[in-house]
């Protein structure tokens, strides 16, 4: 489990109303886009480890190094905000679960994914976020059976619209799990059948209930090829405030 947040006073620059969560949001680049001249990381923000694991990045993919730096460096960015220290100085630690949390700071939970990042906050909420590129996927059919509930494979395949359609959806379930795992700091990874999403609710919120814990779940509108998801506990639905994104951009 993760220690207990104490101490922490929010920053001059950024404040939570009642029960926010600040939606934050980057882009990145696509594959052969290329939004950095070069990966200076002798430069940047990012800590001795957080540099390591580009390095191992480099090796394997320049376009993936280059979004780990841009995607951590958004986060550091955004956290120094929110605690009045700088980028550099921040310290990310890690829950026994692998939850990256601040101990002087706000929850949080970054997703990134092609094109674009995407950052949740919260003043003490245990919230989870997942973002996915809407694309086909290969052996589709093998990823409903293996993955989703009755429940979900109903609501992805009983219905009479475009193949587009069901595509959608199936990303809409699959990031509806990956936040709750991520909301419980992958205590429930591997479970993924396990977890039944389709909740009582309307207009892309709804709340379930596992074990006693209810976890809220809204669709975030991040923009038209992707499908976002964030997971909140508790019963009681969170005010999403958009914090650096168009105003057409809604819950």
């Amino acid at each position: 489990m993760k220690p207990t947040v104490t101490g922490w006073k929010e920053s001059a620059a950024v404040h939570f109303v009642a029960n926010e969560v600040h939606i934050w949001t980057q882009p990145l680049p696509h594959k052969g886009e290329d939004f950095l001249s070069r990966l200076d990381i002798d430069t940047c923000v990012l800590s001795q480890d957080e540099i390591e694991r580009v390095q191992r990045k480099q090796k394997q993919s320049m376009h993936d190094a280059q979004n780990l730096v841009m995607s951590r460096t958004f986060l550091r960015e955004v956290l120094a905000m929110y605690t009045g220290q700088s980028a550099s100085d921040i310290y990310i630690e890690y829950g026994a679960s692998g939850k990256p949390y601040v101990r002087c700071g706000p929850q949080f939970n970054l997703s990134h994914t092609e094109g674009c990042c995407v950052l949740a906050l919260a003043a003490h909420t245990e919230l989870g976020i997942d973002l996915e590129y809407v694309r086909p996927l290969l052996r589709m059919s093998a990823v409903i059976r293996r993955f989703l509930t009755e429940d979900e494979k109903c609501y992805v395949l009983n219905h009479r619209e475009e193949e587009q359609v069901t595509i959608r959806r199936v990303w809409q379930v699959l990031t509806q799990k990956e936040a709750w795992i991520k909301a419980c700091g992958q205590s429930l990874s591997g479970q993924w059948r396990k977890l039944n999403t389709m909740g009582e609710g309307l207009d892309g919120h709804h709340v379930v209930e596992r074990e006693g814990q209810h976890y809220n779940f809204q669709s975030l509108n991040v923009g038209p090829n992707y499908s976002a998801t964030l997971c909140t506990t508790g019963k009681t639905r969170p005010l999403v405030r958009w914090m650096n994104v168009a105003d057409d951009k809604q819950s």
